[in-house]
């Protein structure tokens, strides 16, 4: 792909929010791996599960899906944790999606965050793991009192970074984290179809562009602070 010099940003902004699973690293095979092992065990249906959790945290799925005779401890915090670990120790299938580790490598650090439906020992625990650039801001499901579609995450990532929403760039693969970015008054959210669900889920959810990976955009950080977006061309 090739960046057309004539072609104008599709976006000018001030700061990037990204999502992390499925948008900077894919283990969509491992998350749902491991929730096929759940709902076998507790005679429910994956594929209804699995097209509602997509990008939310663990606690809000199981108060939508535990058996209700369990919901009360499966929502206690070790039951959570031990959920997390699981998958945690498990990196067979893990993803790198294109483009992620230059980007992240040279955008500024105070101009990006990273939001995530994931708690922190996941999140930290996956860019060690990845040895991608650490995010020097990491917003994760253990430091927000509501998950994803509810847009506290983005709102509290563009505060520390020192923005308001509406000069920051979302990237989300779900529904959810598409309609928290949106929710959160932000410039534009930027779909990225890696396979998570179904492109026209996306489109419905109301992302501005979609990509499948960062190959196909360009990213120019201005010395005024500004952050130009454009799309290459193929």
């Amino acid at each position: 792909m090739t960046l057309n010099d004539s072609s104008p940003p599709v976006f000018r902004c001030r700061g990037l929010l990204f999502d992390m699973d499925g948008t900077l690293i894919d283990t969509t095979e491992i998350v749902e791996k491991h929730w096929k092992v759940w709902c076998d065990e507790h005679n429910i249906e994956f594929e209804a599960l699995i097209s509602t959790s997509h990008g939310r945290p663990s606690f809000e799925v199981m108060k939508q899906w535990a058996p209700a005779h369990l919901r009360e401890e499966y929502l206690k915090p070790a039951y959570l944790a031990q959920l997390e670990e699981n998958v945690l120790l498990d990196t067979e299938g893990m993803i790198i999606i294109s483009g992620t580790e230059s980007l992240l490598a040279t955008a500024p650090k105070e101009r990006w965050a990273v939001v995530t439906s994931a708690g922190y020992k996941m999140a930290d625990k996956r860019f060690i793991q990845t040895k991608l650039t650490y995010p020097p801001t990491l917003v994760t499901a253990s430091h927000v009192s509501r998950g994803k579609p509810d847009p506290e995450g983005y709102l509290a990532a563009a505060k520390i970074l020192g923005f308001d929403p509406k000069d920051c760039v979302v990237f989300e693969d779900t529904p959810a984290g598409i309609r928290a970015g949106l929710a959160a008054g932000a410039l534009a959210v930027v779909g990225m179809d890696t396979g998570t669900v179904e492109r026209s889920r996306l489109v419905e959810a109301g992302a501005s562009i979609i990509v499948k990976n960062f190959e196909e955009l360009e990213f120019k950080f201005l010395e005024d602070g500004l952050i130009e977006i454009y799309i290459r061309k193929p």
